[in-house]
């Protein structure tokens, strides 16, 4: 650690009248890995589980209204985790946290495109799958990886099994997967049913071991797909799923921030913008409703195939989704902004001693998640990470957690940095330049109003914006710190 880093941590909590070296003893094991002390395994000397991790790309945590099998099998099973964000949303960052561990500023996947975005930005040997084969367990990778990956370019270290996708990833029907370096194209097939098909398979192959196994199992739905003339166009449906939800309303709609009316105070991103039309918005939230059924049925022959090869009582199943989605809230449709609706995301965890039926409001984010998996394996991490592992939680117990967290998003020029902030209990805030957002969600939970400039916030303003400073170069547990209570608004 730098000297100069670990000033501004021994400043920081001096502030709030606590020692370095009482605040290390407070906190969660996978924060105390990345201060140098050392990993207490939980699994101890019980059997360690495996970890199959589904995740969907652009779900809406309001979506999983309509996946009454992902419901019924996980999250009546296990734990529903109601304040989940991703804290970078869009799609090659939030993967970039998920196989490292790690914050864009440490991993170096910014934006999905230009000199810090995609594929191309990211260390394929950096990845934390290296951990658990060293650790003993079998690793697969199945399906949508990060932008720009072929099979022409280097396989990401770590995996024993490696079935990204390869080719015509967002065609949904004409698309090729790695299959460990002997590449193997679909035709007129569906890539839900295909990705369920070959998780199932890595499934079933591992379960003929002994040693446990770790899958990543990502699928596409409900991303728009990308047609033959290169054109974003709608999810298109499995052929049992046309014609479904005709009558569905986007949630979106009952939404104060629908279609906002005033938007000279918000932030660049929205104020400039046209009102979204409700047509296209209603056209297009049907499709991804119709896209995300194949993966409800997916989530279900997951939980079929590991009961069938008695591997269920000790998998920890999680779910998720890479980022939200906006539907026309602030005018806006698309992601890579910083609102609730696109920060929010679905995360449901079942497992082996994981309570039934529970939820937890601990605001977790997708970059906890890592942490998270190597706590559960008793793992030895080998760099800092980010998150902090929530395995406590899982295990229905109260447990420390920082009370800021990083929130940014990229752009695909420049420095690749767009706004970045943080997000509190009850504050968003967010800057870009001169540019910049302060909303008030326990006042205003439609974020509505910015508070930016206004004179009875300059105060929390200039606290959060000390916090904000001293994250963005953070890494490892000084991702993790205990700001304290920010004053009243003026």
């Amino acid at each position: 650690m730098r000297s100069g880093t670990t000033a501004l941590i021994v400043l920081l909590l001096a502030a709030s009248g606590v020692t370095l070296a009482q605040e290390v003893t407070t906190l969660p094991g996978a924060v105390q890995a990345a201060a140098g002390s050392p990993v207490s395994s939980s699994a101890g000397d019980a059997e360690r589980p495996n970890i199959v991790f589904v995740m969907t790309d652009d779900m809406r945590e309001d979506d999983l209204k309509w996946m009454p099998r992902t419901r019924e099998l996980l999250a009546d099973r296990g734990l529903d985790l109601t304040d989940a964000i991703s804290p970078h949303p869009l799609c090659c960052p939030a993967r970039a946290q998920l196989v490292t561990g790690q914050y864009a500023q440490n991993n170096g996947v910014q934006h999905n495109a230009g000199p810090f975005g995609g594929f191309q930005a990211l260390d394929p040997t950096h990845e934390i799958s290296s951990w658990f084969t060293q650790g003993g367990y079998q690793t697969g990778f199945v399906g949508k990886f990060l932008n720009g990956y072929t099979a022409q370019d280097v396989r990401p270290s770590g995996w024993d099994h490696w079935d990204a996708l390869s080719a015509g990833v967002y065609d949904y029907f004409d698309f090729a997967f790695d299959n460990d370096g002997d590449p193997q194209a679909y035709r007129n097939s569906y890539v839900t049913d295909v990705i369920a098909e070959r998780t199932n398979d890595t499934v079933r192959e591992f379960a003929a071991d002994d040693e446990p196994f770790l899958i990543y199992s990502w699928h596409l739905a409900p991303h728009y797909r990308i047609n033959g003339n290169g054109k974003p166009v709608p999810p298109p449906a499995a052929a049992k799923d046309k014609g479904h939800f005709a009558r569905s309303v986007p949630p979106s709609f009952k939404s104060p921030a629908f279609n906002e009316r005033n938007v000279l105070d918000q932030p660049r991103t929205f104020r400039t913008r046209r009102l979204a039309d409700p047509e296209v918005v209603t056209t297009e939230h049907r499709a991804r409703l119709r896209a995300l059924q194949s993966v409800d049925r997916a989530v279900e022959s997951l939980v079929e195939t590991l009961r069938s090869v008695g591997e269920l009582n000790n998998t920890v199943i999680v779910f998720s989704s890479d980022n939200g989605y906006s539907l026309g809230e602030h005018r806006f449709v698309g992601k890579n902004v910083l609102t609730e609706e696109v920060l929010q995301v679905p995360l449901i965890i079942r497992g082996p001693g994981i309570g039934v039926g529970t939820t937890s409001d601990l605001p977790v984010t997708l970059v906890d998640l890592p942490a998270t998996f190597t706590s559960l394996a008793g793992v030895q991490p080998g760099w800092l990470l980010d998150g902090l592992s929530f395995v406590p939680t899982l295990r229905g117990q109260d447990q420390p957690f920082r009370d800021t967290t990083l929130v940014q998003t990229g752009d695909d020029g420049g420095d690749g940095w767009a706004y970045r902030g943080l997000r509190t209990s009850r504050y968003l805030f967010g800057v870009n330049g001169a540019d910049g957002f302060l909303y008030d969600d326990l006042r205003d939970p439609h974020e509505l109003i910015n508070r930016y400039d206004d004179p009875g916030y300059l105060e929390i303003r200039a606290l959060l914006e000390q916090r904000r400073l001293q994250l963005l170069s953070c890494r490892g547990w000084t991702c993790n710190g205990t700001f304290g209570l920010l004053p009243d608004p003026g």
